[in-house]
C-alpha cells in the first residue's frame, strides 16, 4: 500500500511525534511505501530520513501563502501514486484536495488535533472546506470533533499513541538532576510544553510561586521553549528564581520526565495531549486543569487531580498534597500507567489507522 502523509514540518511537536511513530512503524512492515512531504524545511525527528520504504521530501515554499505549492505537491503525489492521502494539519488539507479532487484518491484528514476552532478563523474556513472531500475525519479528543463539527458519518476517534520503547531507557535520575542544576535534596513539580498563551504557563508559575510563599522543598521545571518565555520569566520574583528551571527545548523529554515527583498541565483546552500521556506513562500523578480534552484524559482523584481553569491557588494545594502523600501519588500514577497502555498505545494508534487504510482502499 502507498502511502502519502502530508505535514506543515516534522519540528518538535506532538503532532510531528505522532507522524513519526506511525510512519515509523508502518515503515517496518514489507506492504507499506511511505511519502512523507513536509511545507516548511524543519526536520526535528529525523528518524525517518534513512528508513526504508519511507521517502521525506520538502514542497519548497517561496513565502508563506506561495500558491505554486499545490502545483508542486501535485507533482510529487503524481510522481508517487498514493493509494491513500493521510492529512496532519489545516493547510496539509488544503494543499492536498486539487490532486483529491482530480485523481480520485481517499483522503483521511487529520486536522482536528485540539479543542479550540475560532469561527470565521482560517482553521475555521480550512475545516469547513477540507471537510467536504475529505472521506474520514479523524479527531484525538471528543471535544475537538465536537468543536469541529465533524460530520458523523465521517468522524473517526483514534487517541494520540505512546511508544512505550521510548521509556526502556531511561537515566539515571541523579543523572538528570545533575545535568539541570536539580537540587538532590529537593522534590520535583514539572510541566512539558510549548511556552505559549494556549498553555497557560502564567497559572502554572503563579501556582509555584503561592506553593513556594509556604514551602520550599521543590522546584518547578518549565519544559518546552516559545516565543512567551521572556513574560514567563519576568512573572518570578527575584528570590524565588532559583527555584525554578527552564530546561528550553530538548529532545530527551522522557529522561526529565521521568524526575518528577507531580506532573502539572495547565492548559486551556487540549486534543489528547501528548505531554499527559508522557506523565501517565512514566507513572506521575498529574495536576491539570478540569478543561475539555484534558478532563477526557484525567479521571478525578483517580489518575490525578483536576482544578477550575486559572485557580492556581488550588493547583498549588493539590500539588502540596501530592508531594506529602507518597503512597496516593504512586497510587495515582499506576492507575495512570494502566489507562495509557489500555486506550493510547502506539499498537492501538497503528492498528486503528491501518483499518481506516484498508477501508478506504479495500487493499489488505
Amino acid at each position: 500500500m502507498r502511502v502519502l502523509v502530508v505535514i506543515e514540518s516534522l519540528r518538535d511537536g506532538g503532532k510531528q511525534r505522532q507522524v513519526e511513530e506511525l510512519v515509523r512503524i508502518l515503515a517496518l512492515r514489507p506492504e507499506y511505501q511511505i511519502l512523507v512531504l513536509i511545507l516548511r524545511d524543519e526536520i526535528h525527528f529525523n528518524r525517518l530520513l534513512n528508513m526504508e520504504r519511507v521517502e521525506v521530501k520538502y514542497v519548497h515554499r517561496v513565502h508563506k501563502k506561495d500558491p505554486f505549492v499545490f502545483v508542486r505537491f501535485f507533482k510529487e503525489a503524481s510522481r508517487f501514486k498514493p493509494d491513500v492521502i493521510n492529512s496532519w494539519g489545516g493547510l496539509p488539507s488544503m494543499v492536498a484536495l486539487p490532486f483529491r479532487i482530480i485523481k480520485g484518491v481517499p483522503l483521511i484528514n487529520e486536522m482536528v488535533q485540539n479543542s479550540r476552532l475560532p469561527v470565521f478563523s482560517t482553521q475555521w474556513f480550512r475545516a469547513r472546506i477540507s471537510f467536504l472531500f475529505s472521506n474520514v475525519i479523524v479527531g484525538n479528543s471528543l471535544i475537538g470533533m465536537k468543536v469541529y463539527n465533524v460530520p458523523r458519518r465521517k468522524g473517526r476517534l483514534i487517541r494520540n499513541g505512546i511508544n512505550t520503547d521510548r521509556i526502556k531507557q531511561l537515566n539515571n535520575q541523579e543523572q538528570v538532576r545533575i545535568k539541570y542544576n536539580i537540587p538532590l535534596d529537593k522534590k520535583v513539580v514539572g510541566m512539558v510544553a510549548t511556552i505559549d498563551w494556549r498553555k497557560n504557563f502564567p497559572m502554572y508559575v503563579r501556582a509555584g510561586i503561592s506553593f513556594l510563599k509556604k514551602r520550599q522543598d521543590a522546584v518547578f521545571l518549565i519544559v518546552g521553549d516559545g516565543k512567551d518565555r521572556p513574560q514567563l520569566e519576568a512573572m518570578i520574583p527575584s528570590d524565588l528564581k532559583p527555584y525554578f528551571v527552564f530546561t528550553g527545548r530538548i529532545s530527551d523529554v522522557e529522561q526529565v520526565v521521568n524526575v518528577f515527583d507531580v506532573a502539572v498541565l495547565a492548559s486551556y483546552g487540549e486534543g489528547t495531549s501528548n505531554s499527559l500521556l508522557e506523565y501517565m506513562i512514566l507513572k506521575k500523578p498529574v495536576v491539570a486543569t478540569d478543561v475539555f480534552g484534558i478532563n477526557e484524559v484525567v479521571q478525578e482523584g483517580v489518575t490525578g487531580y483536576l482544578v477550575p481553569q486559572d485557580d492556581f491557588v488550588e493547583m498549588g494545594e493539590k500539588t502540596g498534597a501530592l508531594l506529602d502523600n507518597p503512597e496516593l501519588a504512586r497510587h495515582m500514577g499506576e492507575k495512570g500507567h494502566e489507562y495509557v497502555i489500555r486506550e493510547c498505545s502506539i499498537d492501538k494508534l497503528v492498528s486503528e489507522h491501518e483499518a481506516v487504510f484498508k477501508e478506504l482502499t479495500g487493499k489488505n
